[in-house]
């Protein structure tokens, strides 16, 4: 989880998480957290390979602040990942940025990674 600040109050704080599956790495998610408490919600959600409906793989879905419907996309901006047993070294960095990008979230230089 890496806490991410915001300009706007009522949105604090924020978070992104990254959610890795061991028996299924080759299908991360990612969420975008936005708010505390009872008064959270996922404001972004990145979900690889994972086909639900009307979604055969990969698409995002997104919440915008005060409510509303939840809207549902294929992205084009998001790394490719094969459906395999192992996922190459820096898969997830990518698609942590390219998600993050998404969410007007930059990293800073002091910004660390490790790979899962």
């Amino acid at each position: 989880m890496v806490r991410v600040d915001t300009s706007i109050p009522a949105l604090a704080p924020c978070r992104l998480r990254v959610l890795i599956n061991e028996l299924k790495p080759s299908e991360p998610a990612f969420q975008y957290l936005a708010g505390d408490g009872r008064l959270a919600f996922s404001a972004r959600r990145l979900c690889v390979n994972t086909p639900h409906r009307p979604f055969a793989g990969t698409h995002k879905h997104r919440v915008e602040p005060g409510g509303g419907e939840e809207a549902a996309y294929e992205p084009d901006d998001i790394p490719f990942v094969p459906l395999q047993p192992r996922v190459p070294p820096g898969t997830y960095r990518a698609l942590l940025e390219a998600f993050a990008a998404e969410c007007f979230i930059t990293f800073g230089t002091d910004f660390g990674w490790s790979e899962p």
